[in-house]
């Protein structure tokens, strides 16, 4: 079997998991309730401009803040929007334990923020 084949195979059973599953069912489920819809489309509307106030070299003012910070408590708050950003980070932790696991089996440091002159990760050796 090939690498790309056995890549395959594991996408398969990633799109099987449970994890997975879990997290379209919550997203599904998000999408289809009004209030968590209109709470995230109100934050990204909001969330953009001032991405693009950030992008002109103009820092957001107090107000600006506590307005973002409000509408993404509001949006977290909702229990379909919750139980889809913890499904996904559920699913996210099994994709970094993969690319761990992948890292390990051939030699490459994980979690370790190395650069020519420090380590991060309190290792002596940096590879």
């Amino acid at each position: 079997m090939t690498i790309l084949e056995k890549a395959q195979e594991l996408g398969k059973i990633l799109s099987e998991s449970k994890e997975l599953i879990t997290m379209r069912e919550a997203e599904k489920m998000m999408l289809e309730n009004d209030e968590a819809r209109n709470s995230i489309a109100k934050f990204d509307e909001k969330q953009r401009a001032y991405q693009v106030i950030q992008a002109q070299g103009m820092q957001l003012t107090e107000g600006q803040t506590k307005e973002l910070e409000d509408l993404e408590l509001k949006m977290m708050n909702n229990p379909y929007v919750y139980n889809f950003f913890k499904a996904q980070q559920e699913f996210q932790n099994i994709l970094e334990s993969i690319n761990n696991i992948i890292g390990e089996a051939i030699g490459i440091k994980q979690g370790c923020g190395c650069d020519d002159e420090f380590c991060n990760c309190g290792s002596e050796e940096c590879s």
